[in-house]
């Protein structure tokens, strides 16, 4: 009950809660709900370059490919098709003969087009409204968004749960069982933490490569320092008192005293910089796309939607820089007030 009171006292708390929900659902479920279902949302449609928001037009869409019974439902709905799609906006499209239809496009020229078997007017022509216009190869930006806050949880849910994997284990060992395990730890503690966060992930990627994993690990070896700092100073008050003495004198193992006793007591304080290091991880990753160093074209991300696009902010276009940035800044925003609302619910003061 105090819990849930100290809850409904933070709306800020609330709020970061939905956004970073309303975030996570919208990703997870990406190709339910954008309009270009391809993978990573990569149709170009040139005559509808550079549109605004809002924009709406016809768009006539073919499978270049006829692989549709090689991809599995799943796959298509959560990985998107990998179908090639040629996509044109239109103005009208009007039947001439059997399995033939005249297509006037946005430009005004006509074209007929001979239609396959299984095709028809209706399955090929859809209105599309572009909810956050369109790039400069008339790709969707909404549907790029989307895909980039998918990249954005994936780095940040994989890359902490390796610094929380390395953090916790390296900081139970030092500060339990000190001495010479002590000393090596702490000297690899210290000396990452002198090397600055964005050069070692840039020796990191660019030693082994701009992949994805390797962004996933070379994030998640820069964060697992401040994760083992905060175990090992917690783990050595904690093993000063009263029952893990009486532990010890009772012959149970160290593994279970660690498993079982200190390491549910430290658990809030961890919480606490799991939500700071998903902003961080976020913000990283964000920074490595936009210099061109993080998660390549045409793979979307919010990093290097904002690369592709922020010189149109330039000419009267600010909207192309302004969303994703937008989108990087609330949910860094989320993170960070989730975290700071986690620290006083957790603060041994106000329990």
């Amino acid at each position: 009950m105090v819990f849930k009171n100290k809850i409904l006292k933070k709306p800020s708390f609330i709020f970061s809660i939905f956004w970073l929900l309303l975030n996570l659902f919208l990703a997870i479920f990406a190709y339910y709900i954008i309009p270009d279902k391809t993978q990573n949302s990569n149709t170009h449609i040139p005559e509808i370059a550079l549109k605004e928001p809002g924009f709406s037009c016809k768009i006539l869409s073919r499978s270049l490919l006829s692989n549709k019974k090689d991809e599995s439902y799943l796959s298509r709905k959560f990985l998107g098709s990998t179908n090639s799609i040629s996509a044109t906006a239109i103005i009208e499209a009007t039947p001439v003969e059997d399995g033939l239809i005249s297509v006037t496009n946005i430009s005004g020229s006509k074209n007929l087009i001979q239609l396959n078997d299984e095709e028809n007017i209706d399955t090929l022509v859809e209105e599309r409204t572009f909810i956050f216009g369109t790039d400069k190869y008339g790709r969707d930006l909404f549907s790029r968004i989307i895909l980039g806050l998918r990249i954005s949880f994936i780095v940040g849910l994989i890359s902490v749960g390796i610094s929380i994997i390395i953090g916790i284990l390296l900081g139970l060992i030092a500060g339990y069982f000190g001495g010479i395990w002590d000393k090596i730890i702490m000297f690899l503690i210290n000396s990452f933490w002198s090397i600055p966060t964005v050069l070692l992930v840039f020796a990191i990627v660019i030693g082994f490569g701009r992949s994805i994993t390797v962004i996933f690990v070379a994030v998640g070896l820069t964060m697992w320092i401040e994760v083992a700092r905060l175990v090992r100073g917690m783990v050595l008050q904690l093993k000063e008192k009263t029952y893990i003495s009486a532990a010890e004198s009772l012959g149970i193992s160290n593994a279970s005293i660690l498993l079982k006793h200190i390491l549910p007591n430290i658990i809030g304080p961890v919480t606490v910089l799991i939500a700071s290091n998903f902003a961080i991880a976020i913000l990283i990753e964000a920074g490595l796309s936009y210099l061109g160093f993080g998660v390549q074209p045409p793979t979307p991300s919010l990093g290097n939607l904002l690369n592709e696009n922020y010189g149109y902010a330039l000419s009267g276009k600010l909207y192309m820089a302004i969303i994703p940035a937008i989108s990087i800044m609330l949910l860094v925003l989320s993170f960070n007030l989730v975290g700071n609302a986690l620290s006083n619910i957790f603060d041994a003061k106000e329990n």
